[in-house]
């Protein structure tokens, strides 16, 4: 009865922010454990050129949750594998690397620590993807490695490179493989269109690309990304709530799910931790902490929590005290990024949620 009590809660609080145009739309998937307690969807798929409601079924670009679905979850995986140490130098794999950089390892770039910008603007560069990876090496470090916490895609483009040097599978071949399938995320893919059985009118719309001058569907926003093939470590992914929450209780579960184990129990031990505490900004191997400033999982979650924010308005929260997990996909950029009222809604979706299931 409490659990219907809370749905309705959080139901009406989505729709009543859905009337105030702070999303077009959404999916809402919550966990605990191994048991789904809400899926639900809310408002429209796409508003602009053509109006589509959202389903539970809609599958959407995740933007930055590629880089702990995906990306992190491979490097994991390659260290169980004994194939990479964490703190390996980057310099072992990318002998180009110039001398400057050398003391750059995995750790520092999982933890966003490795002394790269922020942002790189790749996609208006006439330069192949081998030569978009040369580039990113040969960037100015903005201060030394390990010194200080900067979030940074040029970080995750790098790990994505990594995974395919080390297992010799482009990355989004590796987690197909070794992630999705075990898991039966059957609708997770890099480049939807060309990799699943879906048609345009199955995706949540995003923006009204600039560059690219159309309202984009199936396509991947992020523009580093789509000028990489669509294939990068930073962003890329696609996908929908029945797949992500397999993955969320597959966390949840210290690693399986179904009878598939995706990481040990030890390594999700060490992924989840907080490395960075003394650089005054709370991060896990990838993942980001609960108990940072302005956290998008909002200030209820447990300090154990984890969890990571994607550009297009998707996010992915578990909280192993709780043993919970809050997976929640919008399409907040369809149809312009100027809409960021979302930086509000989460941490307020996250907090209504813990008080009425927790």
């Amino acid at each position: 009865m409490r659990i219907d009590c809370a749905s309705n809660i959080i139901s009406g609080f989505l729709e009543d922010e859905i009337k105030q145009g702070t999303i077009p739309g959404a999916v809402l998937g919550i966990i605990k454990k191994n048991e789904v307690i809400m899926a639900k969807a809310f408002g429209y798929a796409q508003v602009e050129p053509v109006c589509r409601k959202m389903s539970v079924d809609t599958i959407f670009d995740l933007a930055s949750l590629t880089k702990v679905i995906a990306t992190t979850t491979a490097v994991m995986q390659l260290i169980e594998q004994g194939k990479i140490n964490l703190w390996d130098y980057l310099k072992e794999f990318f002998p180009e690397l110039p001398t400057d950089k050398e003391a750059i390892t995995v750790f520092h770039l999982l933890t966003h620590s490795s002394g790269f910008q922020a942002i790189v603007r790749l996609w208006d560069q006439d330069l192949t993807p081998e030569k978009k990876i040369a580039y990113i090496l040969n960037l100015p470090l903005e201060y030394p490695s390990g010194e200080k916490v900067v979030y940074s895609d040029p970080n995750f483009i790098l790990l994505g490179e990594l995974v395919k040097r080390v297992s010799g599978s482009s990355l989004d071949l590796y987690c197909h493989d070794h992630i999705f399938q075990p898991l039966g995320m059957n609708w997770t893919a890099f480049n939807p269109i060309d990799n699943l059985r879906v048609e345009v009118t199955d995706l949540a719309a995003t923006e009204r690309c600039q560059w690219r001058k159309e309202i984009l569907v199936g396509k991947v926003h992020d523009e580093n990304c789509a000028s990489m093939n669509g294939v990068s470590g930073h962003a890329g992914l696609f996908s929908n709530i029945k797949d992500l929450m397999a993955f969320g209780m597959m966390l949840l579960n210290k690693g399986r799910y179904q009878g598939a184990r995706v990481l040990h129990d030890k390594t999700i031990d060490l992924m989840t931790r907080d490395w960075t505490a003394m650089l005054a900004t709370h991060r896990c191997l990838g993942w980001d902490q609960s108990n940072n400033y302005r956290s998008s999982g909002g200030v209820l979650l447990s300090p154990a929590a984890y969890g990571h924010t994607g550009f297009t308005g998707t996010s992915l929260w578990i909280d192993p005290q709780a043993k919970l997990g809050v997976i929640f996909l919008s399409n907040r950029v369809h149809p312009s990024r100027e809409n960021t009222q979302i930086i509000t809604l989460r941490p307020r979706l996250h907090n209504l949620i813990v008080a009425n299931l927790c």
